[in-house]
């Protein structure tokens, strides 16, 4: 009897524990069909999750944000949900098609009909994503309701600074910038310090080059006093995303360009980490190309630990690998900073921190230079050698294949050094992208021997075993040195 009795109660418990956790989860239809008939009958809008599989974002905000039970709660009383997996399902790329789906996360709110009423392109933090859908139930804040209002030739200032929020939110970048330009352009001086216009400001001011960045620089007080630490913030960012291609070897070393950043920063008068890290970046560059690696090394262990984003860390520790010009002393001074940096770490994060230390220690391969064409070629002219380019992209299978198991060859570096120049430049980047069209390169990776003035004497494409490659740019070495002796 006591079996009997235990049985049933471990039945009603786990009865009550199934619906509870069914509660915690989004009830899904998983046809637009379903949901529109639903919505129909319910009298409710869709809440329409456009879902991707392969996207980071869309597969985050499933298994955080969209489990969040107030979230869960409140989108479950106030919708009928639909899920689907858009670029996975045959009716998901259609429906991707229909309602102009390009970029994932990505959400929308339906009437019954399945017409839009709202769009919310990216995630957010719980709070924040429930603050969005509200904004969609309301026929003065959703996406439909305030382009009716805008027109029906709404133009007052609230209005066009809210809207251009909400075109924002739905990724309607075009609109966005009509309203937002009809905005700047006919609200006064005074009316551009408000709270209101602030998002419409750095939204057109992203861009180091804009106007509106400019004006943002140059009135920094006047935007503080209205707004708070937040336009400095997004000063540093600006500039930050200047001096990142830099750091990467993105772009090549300009003195000029990155003093003047440096002196922008300089002149922001608030204490702030990311301020001060956007300073020692500077540093570290100017030290990089004087090559003075000892003080860079001493700045980097300093800076490079602290910043606020992991993958960042890792982006800028690997570059270290490209040092290869740094005396003994400042290689072991490298390899103990990423040693230290390594403690902890597992997996592939460890494993590429090892290839690093590898890089530093024992790389016997082809030492390529770290600065430009013009640079090498000034080398080239005083040691009286040939340019050797690989010319690649970041997506090139071929090209990370040479780069991590040709190029580092011992035979590779043997023949290399002695003779060449060399120089990797990254065909979609920089000077690559005029380098690019001017050289004609549209295979990739492609390899070019240049004389000394910058003229192609030898070409060559293709994922090639290290031989080869020795082979065929000792082919093109002496077609050079047949040119010179013929005056060619």
């Amino acid at each position: 009897m006591k079996n009997i009795f235990l049985i049933v109660f471990c039945l009603l418990v786990s009865t009550v524990w199934a619906k509870e956790e069914k509660n915690k989860r989004i009830q899904y239809c998983t046809t637009l069909e379903e949901a529109m008939q639903q919505a129909a009958r319910k009298h409710k809008p869709i809440f329409f999750n456009c879902y991707a599989g392969w996207a980071g974002p869309s597969v985050l905000m499933d298994s955080v944000v969209l489990t969040d039970p107030d979230l869960v709660s409140f989108i479950q009383k106030h919708f009928v949900s639909l899920r689907v997996d858009m670029p996975k399902t045959q009716e998901g790329r259609k429906l991707a098609e229909r309602y102009r789906v390009k970029f994932y996360a990505h959400y929308l709110i339906l009437d019954e009909k399945g017409e839009i009423i709202h769009r919310i392109s990216g995630g957010a933090k719980a709070p924040e994503f429930k603050e969005k859908l509200k904004a969609g139930l309301n026929p003065k804040t959703s996406l439909a309701g305030m382009t009716r209002h805008y027109e029906k030739g709404d133009r007052s200032f609230k209005f066009l600074a809210a809207y251009a929020g909400t075109l924002k939110t739905a990724d309607e970048n075009e609109k966005f910038q009509e309203v937002a330009d009809y905005y700047l352009e006919h609200i006064d001086s005074a009316g551009l310090y408000l709270p209101q216009s602030w998002e419409i400001l750095w939204n057109k001011g992203k861009r180091y080059d804009s106007e509106w960045f400019r004006f943002i620089y140059d009135h920094r007080n006047e935007l503080v006093e209205k707004n708070g630490e937040k336009v400095l913030n997004f000063i540093v960012q600006v500039l930050f995303h200047q001096v990142y291609p830099y750091m990467m070897f993105e772009k090549v070393y300009d003195m000029d360009f990155i003093s003047e950043i440096e002196q922008k920063a300089g002149h922001l008068e608030f204490t702030s980490l990311n301020r001060d890290q956007l300073l020692d970046m500077c540093k570290i560059l100017h030290f990089r190309q004087q090559k003075k690696y000892s003080a860079m090394l001493d700045l980097w262990g300093k800076m490079v630990p602290n910043l606020p984003n992991e993958a960042l860390k890792v982006r800028y520790d690997a570059t270290l690998g490209r040092l290869q010009d740094m005396n003994e002393t400042e290689k072991k001074q490298a390899i103990a900073y990423l040693k230290e940096r390594m403690a902890g770490m597992t997996g592939s994060t460890l494993e590429r921190y090892r290839q690093i230390v590898t890089e530093l220690s024992d790389y016997q391969g082809i030492r390529f230079e770290t600065g430009g064409l013009q640079e090498a070629l000034a080398k080239a002219r005083k040691e009286n050698k040939a340019v050797f380019v690989d010319c690649y992209t970041s997506w090139c299978g071929p090209c990370k294949m040479m780069s991590s198991k040709v190029f580092p060859d011992k035979q590779a570096g043997d023949f290399f050094n002695p003779r060449f120049i060399s120089l990797k430049i990254d065909m979609e980047k920089d000077e690559g992208k005029e380098l690019a069209q001017k050289w004609n390169i549209r295979v990739f990776p492609t390899y070019l021997i240049l004389d000394p003035q910058g003229e192609i004497v030898y070409t060559s494409q293709g994922y090639i075993p290290a031989e080869e490659l020795i082979r065929r740019m000792n082919e093109g070495l002496e077609q050079w040195k047949n040119n010179i002796k013929t005056g060619k």
